[in-house]
């Protein structure tokens, strides 16, 4: 079997706590992935969902953060309330989409109810459990859920400034190292990285059968740059899609957390005064 010991501590379930609740009745299991995948088999009441469709374009950014308003219509005609236990899994070959949707709702005042399966479809796969084919009825909630946007755990590009003269605040660019040391500039005007931000690079925090690695070295990745338990951790990335993960694995770290949604699609288009460097 392939699950992992880990302390999940509040963000994570394993794939037995999965077995074990499948069937629960407050239950709601989103498939995270193209919807193309879903008809192949998805487990048992899981529903297709693309964070996409809950990110919004904004200011000439893409994939920002839906209103409040939208968001909660959204959440209740997927039968989401106040009582429900969400669990997300990545339903392909790349776990940043469910980490961003787990970015959503922790955004939104709803970490408590959500949790990410260790694994996702392909460790489940991998144990040999069972698939399905049929499709959940969705019945709305009743009630419509009081969300708590909580501007903590975002960050503009005036924050990101404040993040490059505090050392309390580390900035951690998400990307791969070739982007992060400009030898790859891609469509950008300025190759490189935000001027003062380590790297820890998305793909990473998870091993090759797509579960999380061990406490001990996704916790190295972080203190292995220089942070303490009292830094706060800004991630960002090109869209701020990847940066979630790094986001969401501060979190499950214990480190205090914001995403620069704007990340260096927006940065790249602003003044000198927001500096880059290049290099490792």
């Amino acid at each position: 079997s392939f699950a992992q010991k880990t302390d999940y501590s509040q963000v994570f379930v394993s794939q037995d706590w999965m077995q074990e609740h499948i069937n629960d009745d407050n239950l709601v299991l989103l498939h995270v992935a193209n919807p193309r995948t879903y008809p192949e088999g998805h487990l048992q009441g899981a529903i297709s969902v693309m964070p996409q469709q809950y990110m919004v374009a904004r200011d000439g950014l893409y994939w920002e953060l839906p209103e409040e308003e939208s968001f909660a219509d959204s959440l209740q005609s997927l039968g989401i309330d106040k009582n429900s236990t969400i669990v997300l899994y990545y339903g392909g070959n790349s776990h940043a989409p469910t980490f961003r949707f787990f970015y959503t709702f922790d955004y939104f005042g709803m970490s408590d109810q959500v949790k990410i399966l260790d694994g996702g479809l392909p460790g489940w796969i991998a144990n040999d459990l069972p698939l399905t084919t049929e499709v959940p009825t969705v019945v709305a909630a009743a009630d419509k859920i009081r969300l708590k946007p909580s501007k903590k755990k975002f960050a503009d590009k005036e924050y990101v400034l404040k993040a490059q003269r505090k050392d309390k605040i580390q900035l951690i660019d998400a990307r791969r190292d070739n982007y992060y040391s400009g030898s790859e500039k891609g469509d950008y005007k300025r190759g490189g990285h935000i001027a003062t931000a380590k790297n820890i690079c998305w793909e990473d925090i998870v091993d090759e059968n797509m579960f999380l690695k061990d406490r001990a070295t996704l916790a190295g990745y972080y203190s292995g740059i220089g942070l303490t338990p009292k830094t706060q951790v800004v991630s960002y990335c090109h869209v701020g899609l990847r940066a979630s993960v790094i986001y969401t694995m501060a979190r499950y770290l214990g480190y205090d957390a914001r995403l620069y949604d704007g990340s260096f699609n927006e940065y790249d288009e602003l003044d000198d005064s927001f500096a880059v460097e290049n290099g490792n």
